[in-house]
């Protein structure tokens, strides 16, 4: 039980993937919809992950956590510009400790109208499907040990290199 309980505590704090992540935003209202892959820097250590998923996710975080100041403070004043200096500071603290590995990331984003009759895609969804797949295959290799972690790490960079650093975009029907 406590292997379990350890791996579920290092896959919230490390994230799913040691890669990355992959998002999906399915189609709203405004007929769009996208589909984006993050490739972390290969050689990237846990604890620049968490720094990384932590930035990402201080918009919800750091606004629940401003919302609880404002709740534990009934709203004062006091407590309200409490609450606004903890997001912010959040914000400055968590961009100046990845400020160096934000240029870093590689990012695939494939988004799709669907509002004139047929879809229009914008980006390369053959890049992001096979960058993915890769990835994912190879992430469960490694975990299962039928890959040596060097190996993962090689085929992790040749995927990274893969992607450019500029995002491109392909429209294609």
């Amino acid at each position: 039980m406590s292997a379990l309980v350890s791996a579920l505590r290092n896959k919230s704090r490390c994230g799913a993937h040691l890669w990355g992540s992959y998002s999906v935003r399915p189609v709203s209202r405004t007929m769009w919809s996208s589909r984006t892959l993050t490739v972390f820097p290969p050689g990237i250590t846990p604890a620049e992950r968490l720094l990384l998923r932590t930035w990402h996710g201080w918009f919800v975080g750091g606004a629940v956590l401003a919302i609880g100041i404002m709740a534990a403070t009934a709203s004062t004043k006091p407590g309200m510009a409490l609450a606004i200096a903890v997001y912010t500071a959040g914000f400055l603290a968590l961009g100046y400790a990845t400020r160096r590995l934000r240029p870093k990331l590689r990012t695939v984003t494939v988004t799709t109208y669907y509002g004139n009759g047929r879809p229009e895609t914008y980006g390369d969804p053959r890049a992001l499907a096979v960058s993915l797949d890769t990835l994912c295959l190879l992430e469960h290799a490694a975990r299962t040990g039928q890959v040596r972690p060097v190996d993962f790490e090689a085929v992790w960079t040749d995927v990274y290199n893969l992607i450019p650093t500029s995002g491109t975009r392909n429209r294609t029907r």
